[in-house]
């Protein structure tokens, strides 16, 4: 009388033998964390500057928001830091268990070079330039009033820069809105409204830079 077959018994399989499933990546762009937080500083600072103009209960609100917004970027900046920072110290060779796998999204952010470069000194050090020489320049003519404009210009442009220098794309989109709100300052000079100056080219641009800072933070797909 024939009998069924009994199943083998399975095995477990040890851990490095195990397929490894691959995690969504939930990692931030390289370099985002450094370019929001200098996003938000800047950001925190046009609020600061240019609503000197409002009330007191105005300028009071108006900073407050900015300072939250930045303490919030500032956590979550820091808080990035430092995990990719503990990715790359912990030994982590930017492959997976399995032999012949892919680097890690992880491992691969952490072993990229840091964003403080040449490219990124040199950028620093034109806008500075530009900054001063451009400010002196409008005082010079009589029209210190567009001075905040110019630095909304300025600002803008070199996010272009930065954003290819950090890999961030997203920046451009940045670059071009807070370029628009510093021409925006320059047309409201040309239409006989220099009251609109410092809220056009100053508050909206610190509260766009803000908003933008934090959407850097957010994960990339």
């Amino acid at each position: 009388m024939m009998t069924a077959e009994e199943p083998e018994p399975t095995t477990p399989q040890p851990s490095s033998a195990r397929p490894s499933r691959s995690r969504p990546n939930s990692q931030t762009a390289a370099g985002a964390e450094i370019g929001a937080l200098i996003g938000a500083g800047f950001g925190l600072l046009f609020l600061i500057i240019n609503s000197s103009q409002f009330s007191t209960l105005g300028r009071t609100l108006v900073i407050a928001v900015g300072v939250l917004a930045f303490a919030g970027v500032a956590v979550f900046a820091v808080r990035g830091l430092i995990r990719s920072r503990g990715d790359a110290s912990s030994g982590s060779t930017g492959f997976s268990d399995v032999p012949g796998a892919a680097p890690t999204a992880a491992s691969e952010r952490a072993r990229r070079e840091p964003p403080f470069g040449r490219a990124y000194w040199i950028i620093v050090l034109i806008e500075a330039v530009l900054l001063f020489a451009g400010a002196r320049l409008l005082s010079s003519l009589g029209h210190p009033e567009l001075g905040v404009a110019w630095v909304a210009v300025v600002v803008g442009t070199h996010f272009y820069a930065l954003g290819r220098v950090f890999g961030l794309d997203r920046f451009h989109v940045l670059a071009t809105v807070v370029t628009l709100c510093g021409i925006g300052g320059f047309i409201a000079f040309f239409a006989a409204a220099p009251a609109f100056i410092p809220v056009i080219s100053g508050v909206i641009s610190g509260f766009v830079l803000l908003a933008f800072a934090v959407w850097a933070l957010v994960p990339v797909d």
